[in-house]
């Protein structure tokens, strides 16, 4: 009883810790997450070693990989908005071109830009 009392008394004040510590929130263009271990974000495709067997198009379960012309070969175009980053694409290539990064700012405002070319899958993903 004598408890509850001084606890009630006190419990304004614990508020007061919280105006010393640093704020759970980030000023995102200045600031960012650090990358997360086995977190699976955007593709990426190493274009020398992918033989356009396209098999990642096969296994894809949403059908976000598909076929297009590139420097007179065929490489995997991704489509991020269908994409459910489930990585079959990186585990069944057999030539291991396709991988996921962890690149998290994936980001748009319109469906175009979130599908990949395969210039842009060649290159490494930036801030």
């Amino acid at each position: 009883m004598v408890l509850d009392q001084l606890r009630r008394v006190f419990e304004p004040f614990a508020l007061l810790k919280n105006l010393f510590k640093k704020p759970m929130t980030l000023q995102f263009p200045y600031e960012v997450l650090p990358e997360l271990g086995g977190y699976r974000g955007r593709h990426m495709l190493d274009l020398e070693k992918c033989a356009g067997c396209f098999i990642c198009a096969m296994v894809c379960p949403n059908k976000a990989i598909f076929p297009v012309e590139f420097q007179g070969r065929k490489y995997p175009r991704v489509d991020l908005g269908k994409c459910c980053f489930c990585q079959l694409c990186e585990e069944y290539c057999p030539q291991n071109a396709i991988k996921l990064t962890s690149y998290a700012m994936l980001v748009t405002t319109d469906k175009e830009s979130a599908v990949i070319t395969p210039e842009e899958l060649g290159k490494m993903p930036g801030h």
